[in-house]
């Protein structure tokens, strides 16, 4: 999932902060897909979707481009299917260094999110009486922004939470620390399939057995059942191959602070 896709002459191409942006053409594929149910309100809402995915999964690239840069590696982005890449042209020394480029790409989000909180509460532009479009871009931009990095910072392979957790349980396990991250990320995705699963299950039966928790906390569907339990299969997979009698140590590459 982490490998960039090949060219095709349907990209779409420009440059943005001084980065080399590439769309795919199944990104374009992938975000109708997502919203599909969005053609029940109207055409100009699966619109502003395409439109709200683009601009936030475009900012969540640009806080890892911007890290990568910080830290002395260019990089450009790159769209397709459910999401992106920023993809260095060089790698990044030091364990602090590489979390704080995994991050970058989740708090970026969470700062257009709270931009767009502010502004809404200083003017009030997201309110339904600017118009029922106008308050639907609102809440779909903080919900991606808010949302999807929230599970975008879970300890699963390869997100960025998962990124994190290897580097901090190959800090703290040297020669085990992989193994140990891959053995989290199945657990964690397999938990978040089985309960996506169960909220299909729940918003098909409406017999309210999820009731009880919060109205803030993000319900699963037939889709992040899929995604999770896909994660869970490929973590597994690494977790088998690097099991086999395979030792990894990750090399001692910590700038001069973080010894």
């Amino acid at each position: 999932m982490l490998a960039e896709p090949n060219r095709t002459p349907y990209d779409v191409n420009f440059r943005l902060l001084g980065f080399r942006v590439r769309i795919h053409p199944l990104f374009w594929l992938g975000t109708v897909l997502l919203g599909a149910n969005m053609l029940d309100a109207g055409l100009i809402y699966l619109a502003i979707w395409v439109g709200v995915v683009l601009v936030s999964i475009i900012v969540h690239e640009l806080g890892h481009a911007i890290a990568f840069r910080r830290f002395g590696s260019d990089s450009h982005i790159v769209l397709w299917m459910f999401g992106g890449l920023a993809v260095p042209y060089s790698g990044v020394s030091g364990r602090g260094r590489r979390i704080i480029v995994s991050l970058a790409g989740p708090f970026a989000g969470f700062l257009l999110c709270g931009i767009l909180y502010a502004t809404h509460n200083a003017t009030g532009w997201g309110s339904i009486r600017n118009g029922g479009e106008i308050a639907w871009l609102y809440s779909a931009l903080i919900f991606v922004n808010l949302y999807w990095g929230i599970f975008n910072l879970l300890p699963v392979y390869p997100l960025d939470g998962g990124q994190v957790t290897r580097e901090l349980c190959e800090g703290k396990w040297r020669g085990h620390g992989l193994q140990t991250s891959l053995k989290i990320s199945v657990g964690v995705a397999a938990t978040v399939a089985i309960y996506s699963l169960i909220c299909e299950l729940d918003s098909r039966s409406r017999d309210g057995s999820l009731d009880f928790l919060p109205v803030w906390f993000p319900r699963g569907s037939i889709f992040t059942a899929l995604l999770f339990g896909l994660l869970a299969y490929q973590s597994y997979q690494l977790l088998q191959f690097h099991g086999r009698g395979y030792y990894y140590e990750a090399p001692d590459d910590r700038v001069s602070w973080e010894k």
